[in-house]
């Protein structure tokens, strides 16, 4: 740990840093920072650990990406979870598929199963540029039939019959990020083997935002034309040697931290993680998948059984189903704060 020591006390007066920033606060993260760098020191060489120090949490004299260090802080984060809860053979940074050399995060066995992982986290940089804007936001679900001209006909309609108490507001159109996940898919496909046996999973994780974020990723697998969906809009066999997609919220328990209050951000432990195996997958490996749903922390039982209270069609409880199920049943019915903890009284 000497050269995290050493690195940190370069980057002291960097008060961008995430890192700085939480230490100089006194808030949780940093201390949880160093819990999982006393980890990531047990599981990787000298060399590793300090590339892994300098160049992915970024501690060395050179401006500060925000979005970089997001990114690899969720890598991390899950990493860590997985290397701590199932260290058998765990093994960070994994070759798996010798015909590109190319690695997948981590590794690790259970019960004579093993799972590849690997994680993706997107910038969001162009969701948040609409999401910072004032206005008429709206989007679509699903790669919908005539979708341009559905836009079209949404923005008149707004131009046309604005409300009579305001004037007219600005229009934006939502950021829809399917292609991003569709790229993370094809890019983890390619790390794993394309002839793994059933008894090894290919697992890749996305770092996701908050409630209404999940849903909306929700949707880029299964609504229409959904990339789980029969009539994806890519296809299928650019990741079909992906047998599952792991949602969880890790993206938002480091993004902007220090606007929240968390706890446990650099692990899965206690993330809201949604699991979904894919229906276009290569192989079947229906006992491998019982497995791992059955030792990992996932919330995807309960919310299959959850109801969305009130009258409205089905279809319409559905665009709202993930975010009533952490609002009103985690946190208001069982007290489980997987997002932001509650305010103190």
């Amino acid at each position: 740990m000497d050269v995290l020591t050493s690195a940190f006390a370069s980057i002291a007066s960097m008060e961008a840093h995430y890192l700085v920033k939480a230490k100089k606060s006194g808030l949780p993260y940093y201390e949880e920072f160093l819990q999982a760098a006393k980890f990531m020191h047990q599981a990787l060489t000298r060399d590793e650990f300090e590339n892994w120090v300098q160049e992915k949490m970024l501690i060395k004299t050179k401006a500060f990406d925000e979005k970089t260090f997001i990114q690899y802080a969720v890598e991390t984060s899950a990493v860590r979870y997985f290397g701590e809860k199932f260290p058998t053979n765990f093994q960070v940074e994994a070759c798996i598929n010798q015909t590109n050399n190319k690695n997948v995060d981590c590794r690790f066995e259970d019960e004579g199963y093993s799972f590849n992982i690997e994680v993706k986290c997107s910038d969001f940089k162009s969701k948040e540029k609409i999401d910072a804007r004032t206005g008429i936001k709206f989007g679509t679900i699903g790669r919908i039939p005539e979708r341009q001209e559905t836009i079209d006909k949404l923005v008149h309609l707004f131009q046309s019959t604005p409300l009579h108490t305001e004037e007219l507001k600005e229009h934006h159109e939502m950021k829809n990020m399917d292609n991003n996940l569709k790229d993370f898919l094809i890019l983890a496909n390619e790390k794993f083997h394309p002839s793994s046996p059933d008894n090894e999973l290919n697992i890749l994780v996305v770092g996701c935002g908050d409630a209404y974020d999940i849903q909306n990723w929700f949707y880029y697998l299964w609504a229409e034309r959904g990339l789980f969906t029969k009539e994806s809009f890519t296809d299928k066999s650019y990741y079909e040697n992906v047998d599952m997609v792991i949602l969880s919220n890790l993206y938002f328990k480091h993004n902007r931290f220090y606007e929240k209050q968390l706890s446990e951000s650099w692990t899965m432990s206690n993330s809201f993680n949604l699991v979904f195996p894919n229906p276009l997958r290569k192989s079947d490996k229906r006992k491998a998948f019982f497995h791992f749903l059955n030792i990992f922390d996932h919330y995807s039982f309960q919310l299959e059984k959850y109801e969305v209270p009130g009258d409205s069609p089905a279809y319409v409880k559905n665009t709202q189903r993930i975010s009533y199920f952490i609002k009103e049943y985690l946190e208001k019915e069982k007290a489980i704060y997987l997002f932001e903890l509650p305010p103190k009284l």
